[in-house]
C-alpha cells in the first residue's frame, strides 16, 4: 500500500518498482501462477483509521505525486457500497489503483524448476540449518543433520526464523502465525457477483485480507486474518489451525461484503484452512544486509506481512551485495539500483529501532487502541 510511508518516497517507488518487476517477470516467463492485476481496497473500521488515511494519502500526494494520483479515500456511505463494503460497519477505504493477486506458491515453484533446471543450483532439501558458526579458515560452517558445509559468504532468507541462527536479532524480527481459509464463494461471490478487487479489513481487532480466486480454479475466497481470537505473536509452530481464528474466518466475509446475490449467509464453507508464520520487524520494515560482527552473512528478512510488494526486489537488492568485493560499495550500488536505505540492516538503525517499543507492544498497542476508538 502506496500511502503507508507517505513521507518517505523511496519506499512507494521501490513497492511500485517490485510490482513492475514481478509483472514483467510472470509475463515474460509465461508463468501459471494466476497473477491478476486489479485495484485494492483496504476497508476502514475506525473513524481514526479514515483519519489518519486522509492525512497520509495527503502526504503522498505531496511528497511522490506520481503515485499520489493512484490512491484516493472514500468516507461515503454510497461509496464505500459502490466499492461492495458492508456499511455503517466500514468507515471509509482507501482505493489503491495499482494491485495485484497471484498464487505465492506457483510462482515461486516455476523459479524454483527454472533454475534448477537451467544452472548450478545445487537446492536441498529438508535439510534444517542448526547452527553458523565461524571457522579457523575464516569461512562460515553451515551445521545441518546431514553434514557440514563451509562457505565464505552465506544468506539468511529465513524471515521469522532469523533468531535461530543470528540470535542477536531476536528482538528485531519476531515470529507471528497467521492463518489463512479457502472458502466456497457460494452465489452471494459468483459469477457476475465475484469480487473484482484485493481486499483487506482494517480496524479494531482486525488486520485481515482477501482475494478471490480465477473462476476456472473454482473461485475461492481466500481469506486470512483473525489474529485477535488465538494464538499469534511470537508462536512460531505452524502445525496446527486454531478452530477459533477458522471460525471467525468462515464466518467474516457474509458481515464484510455485500453478497451480490442471494440471502446473506451466516458461515461460508472451507475447503482448506492451514497457517504460516509471518516476520514483524520492530520498525515494520524489511531488513537487508550485512549483519554487523558477521563478516560473510547477509540477511534479507522481516516483512510484516508485506513480503510480496518487497521480496522480489529485495533480493535483487541483496545479490548485489553479496557479489560485490566492496561491501560498503556494493551497498551503495543496491541503493542506486532502488533500495531504501531505511531497510538497511545496519548499526545505526538498530539502535534507532531499539528505542522503539518492543513488537509485543506496539501490536498489544494497536490492539487496544483500536478497540477503544471502536467503543467511543
Amino acid at each position: 500500500m502506496f500511502y503507508e510511508h507517505p513521507h518517505d518516497p523511496s519506499i512507494s517507488n521501490f513497492e511500485y518498482a517490485n510490482f513492475l518487476a514481478l509483472s514483467d517477470l510472470i509475463s515474460n516467463r509465461n508463468i501459471s501462477c494466476e497473477w491478476n492485476t486489479q485495484p485494492g481496497i483496504r476497508g476502514l473500521y475506525s473513524s481514526e483509521e479514515v483519519t489518519l488515511a486522509h492525512h497520509a494519502v495527503d502526504a503522498l500526494n505531496q511528497n511522490n505525486p506520481t503515485l499520489g494520483k493512484m490512491v484516493r479515500v472514500v468516507d461515503s456511505p454510497d461509496g464505500l457500497e459502490k466499492l461492495g463494503l458492508s456499511v455503517p460497519a466500514a468507515k471509509g477505504a482507501v482505493v489503491t489503483d495499482v494491485a495485484a493477486r497471484l498464487w505465492p506458491y506457483k510462482l515461486i515453484a516455476a523459479i524454483w524448476e527454472s533454475l534448477i533446471l537451467s544452472s548450478s543450483l545445487n537446492l536441498q532439501t529438508h535439510t534444517p540449518v542448526t547452527s553458523l558458526q565461524p571457522s579457523s579458515s575464516g569461512d562460515w560452517d553451515v551445521e545441518t543433520p546431514r553434514g557440514v558445509v563451509s562457505a565464505k559468504k552465506v544468506v539468511l532468507a529465513t524471515n521469522a526464523y532469523t533468531s535461530h541462527l543470528v540470535p542477536e536479532m531476536a528482538d528485531l524480527i519476531v515470529p507471528c502465525r497467521g492463518q489463512m481459509s479457502a472458502l466456497i464463494p457460494g452465489k452471494a461471490y459468483s459469477g457476475n457477483s465475484r469480487t473484482t478487487t484485493s481486499f483487506a479489513f482494517i480496524g479494531p481487532k482486525m488486520d485481515d485480507y482477501l482475494v478471490q480466486r480465477p473462476d476456472e480454479y473454482g473461485a475461492h475466497l481466500m481469506f486470512g486474518g483473525g489474529r485477535s481470537f488465538g494464538p499469534s505473536l511470537g508462536v512460531c509452530d505452524d502445525g496446527e489451525v486454531d478452530e477459533k481464528v477458522a471460525s471467525y474466518l468462515r464466518t467474516s466475509v457474509p458481515q464484510l461484503l455485500i453478497p451480490g446475490e442471494g440471502e446473506k449467509q451466516g458461515e461460508l464453507e472451507a475447503t482448506h484452512e492451514w497457517t504460516g508464520i509471518m516476520g514483524f520487524s520492530r520498525d515494520n520494515l524489511p531488513w537487508v544486509g550485512p549483519v554487523p560482527e558477521k563478516e560473510g552473512v547477509f540477511v534479507v528478512a522481516g516483512y510484516t506481512g508485506h513480503g510480496m510488494p518487497n521480496a522480489w526486489l529485495c533480493g535483487k537488492s541483496l545479490a548485489t551485495m553479496v557479489s560485490g568485493e566492496d561491501i560498503g560499495t556494493a551497498i551503495e550500488k543496491a541503493v542506486e539500483g532502488g533500495l531504501p536505505t531505511a531497510y538497511l540492516l545496519n548499526k545505526d538503525r538498530i539502535e534507532k529501532a531499539r528505542k522503539l517499543d518492543t513488537v509485543e507492544v506496539q501490536d498489544e498497542d494497536h490492539m487496544f487502541k483500536a478497540e477503544v476508538m471502536a467503543e467511543a
